[in-house]
């Protein structure tokens, strides 16, 4: 049997790094956060999920559909599961503030200077996407470094 290349064995941190960018994004945006079992069952399921799908996926532009697949299920489950802290976003989880409803305009268009929640979540969890791709790629680059550094030093021993 051939080895497992380096970069499937550090692919699983592409999963954790999907959950935490989602669960900022979804924070920072303002909606709740779930307990800490549920995230911890989500990163469990991220890594395994980036585990086995970077063995068949290779390409940055199927890449950044997964991660933007992986952050809708990540909103859903957040927005299912989540409520654990009450608040608009994540400084009002610092201070303790009550949750304010959100004023929507009459003709059902964000006032110039305002944005809509909902918009507001949705560029946040599109960000964490192209952030999830980013490292995603980095740690595959790091990897691939790595062993072609190791091939050449084993070739001049």
């Amino acid at each position: 049997m051939g080895a497992t290349p380096v970069q499937d064995k550090w692919a699983w941190v592409a999963g954790p790094v999907a959950v935490a960018l989602g669960l900022a994004a979804h924070v920072v945006s303002g909606g709740g956060a779930p307990a800490m079992p549920v995230l911890l069952g989500f990163v469990a399921l991220s890594a395994l999920a980036a585990q086995l799908v970077a063995r068949w996926i290779h390409g940055p532009v199927l890449l950044l559909l997964l991660s933007g697949v992986a952050q809708q299920l990540l909103f859903f489950g957040f927005e299912a599961l989540g409520g654990s802290f009450s608040g608009v976003g994540f400084l009002d989880h610092l201070h303790g503030q009550p949750q304010q409803p959100v004023a929507v305009p009459v003709d059902g268009q964000p006032a110039s200077g305002e944005l809509h929640a909902a918009d507001l979540m949705l560029y946040t969890h599109a960000a964490a996407a192209i952030l999830t791709l980013v490292v995603a790629a980095g740690v595959s680059w790091l990897a691939r470094r790595g062993r072609h550094q190791g091939q050449r030093s084993a070739a001049f021993r």
